[in-house]
């Protein structure tokens, strides 16, 4: 449990320097927005990229890629079959507090709790492809469909991945690590570099996020959603990947490890795609924002728990 509180603390202190900053205005009105991009396109592409080049290519096709796809899907598709089963919410609001429930935040959290909750970057990358290569272009082309009168088509799906510098990074890394092609280190240094900005950027740009915002505002009507989508992330998820880890005859610490990445908070992710397509934003945020506190508690428990 102390590595758990150690790795919030520091997660949690640098989202706290996020916050002062914001509130200060050090760095302008657009710091968010040049955080966010400065981590999307450049820093988070070479930390997956040097992560992939120092990872045996085993480790990431592993049962944690299966444990995170199985979790993540069926997750997702319980809460949308639910809430459409059983409340008159639109469609496009019920496919935000299903993904709201079920995407992970594999880059802004998952990289931080990786590195200094499980002491190993390598553990968020079979998240992070599984979510940025399947689940992503999966839920954007339902939310297009229940949010737009055209389909997105193959085309559409396809250009949405190849435009993830996110996912040309895996898939250079990868080609290049099965391919045992070892780069020499005054090649890799430049990318290990700006990987090693990744991590800050991103846990400053959250907090930073967090000035201004109302959460939980009673005239959104998203209050009931909100505590079901963030059940579910913060419950129901984790459960289901120490079910199929069970299953898959995971123990001690590799069950340890795929339960950790299930109990990750909503990924930031999801509310830039509300935003885009305009449905239940303030839905998303709320979830991100009250499941980003709330895996504090999961994960001590998971700890306690798994006896790890």
């Amino acid at each position: 449990m102390s590595g758990v509180l150690a790795g919030f603390f520091i997660v949690w202190s640098m989202i706290g320097v996020g916050w002062v900053v914001g509130r200060t205005g050090v760095l302008g009105p657009h710091g968010r927005y040049v955080l966010n991009r400065t981590t999307f396109f450049v820093a988070s592409p070479a930390l997956v990229l040097s992560s992939l080049l120092d990872t045996d290519p085993r480790e990431v096709f592993s049962p944690a890629m299966a444990v995170a796809g199985v979790s993540g899907l069926t997750t997702g598709v319980l809460l949308f079959l639910g809430l459409r089963l059983f409340t008159r919410r639109d469609a496009s609001e019920v496919t935000v507090a299903a993904i709201s429930g079920s995407v992970v935040n594999g880059a802004n959290m998952g990289f931080p709790i990786a590195a200094y909750v499980l002491g190993d970057l390598s553990y968020a990358i079979p998240v992070i492809l599984f979510q940025q290569a399947v689940y992503t272009p999966l839920y954007l082309f339902v939310l297009h469909t229940t949010t737009q009168k055209g389909s997105p088509g193959l085309g559409g799906v396809t250009r949405s991945i190849g435009a993830n510098p996110t996912i040309i990074a895996s898939v250079i890394g990868m080609v290049l690590s099965l391919a045992g092609v070892r780069l020499p280190e005054v090649v890799l240094e430049p990318f290990a570099s700006l990987g090693q900005m990744a991590i800050p950027a991103m846990l400053l740009a959250f907090g930073l996020s967090l000035n201004g915002s109302k959460p939980l505002a009673k005239a959104d009507g998203y209050r009931g959603l909100i505590a079901i989508s963030s059940t579910a992330k913060l419950v129901l998820m984790p459960l289901i990947a120490l079910g199929v880890g069970l299953a898959l005859d995971l123990r001690g610490h590799d069950l340890y490890e795929v339960v950790v990445m299930a109990a990750l908070p909503t990924a930031q992710n999801v509310f830039v795609a509300a935003a885009r397509y305009q449905a239940g934003e303030n839905l998303a945020r709320d979830t991100v924002l009250i499941t980003t506190i709330g895996t504090v508690v999961v994960l001590l428990l998971v700890s306690g728990l798994l006896g790890v």
